[in-house]
C-alpha cells in the first residue's frame, strides 16, 4: 500500500481521498436496509446533483450512483469551507472538525506563561463569547447521530447529518485531531500541528510542510473513485488492516474513547513523546512548500514509514467504525 501514498497540499483531516476510502470501507459493510435508507436520505440533499454527484460518470448504475454520493457525502463537509458553496454561511462549522485535548510537551507548563488567548471576566461575558455549540467534534457528533434517530428532523437535515457523521468519524480517527500540543516554541499551542515544520523525509527540496497537512496526505491524493475504491480494497484484504485484525478496537463504541485513542497516538507516534525536532513559521520562510530551507528539521529515518500505517490502520478501522454506526442507527435489529 506505501507505494500508493503520495504527498499532497494541505487540506483539512484526512484529504478527500481519506475521506472516501473510510466511506468505501463502511459501504462494503453496511446491511441492505441500512444502504436503502441512506441512499434516499442523500437524495434529500439540498445540494445532491451538484455536490454529491460530482464524481458520479453518466453510465452508472443506480446501485453505483448510491455508492459515489456515499463516498463524496464523505467530503461534503470541507466543499462547505469555500464561500463559494451556497451552503457555506449555514453549514460551514470549523470547530466540529476537531477537539483540543492538551499534551504538554517535555513538562512544559501552560499556565507560566502569558497567554495570547481571549479571557473571560465572569460567566455573562463567557456566555456572550461563546456560540451555540456543537462546540468541538465530539459534541457535533452527539448532535448529529441523535438528528438522525429524531422524528422531528426533516430528511434533507438528516442527508446533511449523513455528510457529518461519516466526516467526524473520519476526522476523529487523524490523531491531530485530538491533540493541541504546548512547548517553549508553542506556548499557546500549536493548533494540531499546524504550526509545526518539518522537511519529509528524506529532505528534498520543495518537502517542507506543516505536520497537520503530513499527516492529512497519508492516505495519498487520489481523484479518481476507482483509485480509492482499490485503495480501500487492498487495506480490507491486507491482514494487517482487517476487521479480524482490529476487533478489540471494535469493541470500543464510545467516541470520546476514539478521540482519546488518537491523543496517544499524536503524542507516540506525531510528536515521538515530545522529541520530534520541527520549525515555526515565524517569518523564516514564506511558508510551507515553497523551497527548501536549512533551518527546517527533517524527520528522522523511519518516520514516514510508521506515520503510514498508523495511518492506514486509523483509515481502516474509522470505516469499520462508521459501518457500526450507521448500521446501529438504520438497522440495529440486524
Amino acid at each position: 500500500m506505501s507505494s500508493l501514498l503520495l504527498p499532497c497540499a494541505a487540506s483539512f483531516g484526512w484529504n478527500s481521498t481519506g475521506h472516501k476510502v473510510v466511506a468505501l470501507l463502511a459501504w462494503e459493510d453496511l446491511t441492505p436496509k441500512t444502504r436503502a435508507a441512506i441512499t434516499a436520505l442523500l437524495k434529500q440533499h439540498p445540494r445532491y446533483d451538484k455536490d454529491l454527484l460530482l464524481d458520479a460518470a453518466p453510465d452508472e448504475t443506480a446501485d453505483q450512483r448510491a455508492r459515489t454520493a456515499f463516498a463524496t457525502a464523505a467530503t461534503w463537509p470541507d466543499m462547505v469551507r469555500s464561500r463559494s458553496n451556497p451552503m457555506s454561511f449555514t453549514h460551514n462549522h470549523p470547530d466540529w472538525h476537531y477537539i483540543d485535548i492538551p499534551y504538554n510537551a517535555n513538562g512544559f507548563d501552560p499556565s507560566t506563561q502569558p497567554t495570547t488567548r481571549r479571557a473571560s471576566t465572569g460567566p455573562a461575558t463567557q456566555a456572550a463569547i461563546t456560540p451555540p455549540g456543537p462546540h468541538d467534534i465530539v459534541e457535533a457528533f452527539a448532535q448529529c447521530t441523535a438528528e438522525l434517530k429524531s422524528a422531528k428532523i426533516s430528511d434533507a437535515d438528516k442527508a446533511v447529518d449523513i455528510c457529518w457523521v461519516e466526516h467526524l468519524v473520519g476526522d476523529i480517527h487523524q490523531p491531530l485531531h485530538a491533540a493541541d500540543m504546548f512547548s517553549k516554541d508553542h506556548p499557546n499551542g500549536d493548533k494540531g500541528g499546524n504550526d509545526d515544520f518539518v522537511l519529509r523525509e528524506p529532505p528534498y527540496p520543495d518537502s517542507r510542510t506543516n505536520l497537520h497537512s503530513l499527516w492529512d496526505s497519508l492516505a495519498g491524493n487520489f481523484q479518481s473513485e476507482q483509485l480509492c475504491t482499490y485503495e480501500a480494497r487492498g487495506l480490507r484484504e491486507d491482514p494487517k488492516y482487517s476487521r479480524e485484525k482490529l476487533k478489540d478496537q471494535l469493541a470500543v463504541h464510545d467516541f470520546m474513547a476514539w478521540a482519546n485513542e488518537s491523543h496517544q497516538l499524536a503524542i507516540e507516534d506525531v510528536y515521538l513523546n515530545g522529541k520530534l525536532q520541527t520549525g515555526t513559521n515565524r517569518g523564516d520562510n514564506r511558508g510551507w512548500g515553497r523551497g527548501f530551507d536549512d533551518s527546517t528539521p527533517g524527520v528522522p529515518p523511519g518516520y514516514m514509514a510508521n506515520a503510514e500505517h498508523v495511518a492506514l490502520q486509523r483509515i481502516a478501522l474509522a470505516g469499520y467504525r462508521l459501518a457500526d454506526v450507521l448500521n446501529n442507527i438504520f438497522d440495529p435489529q440486524k
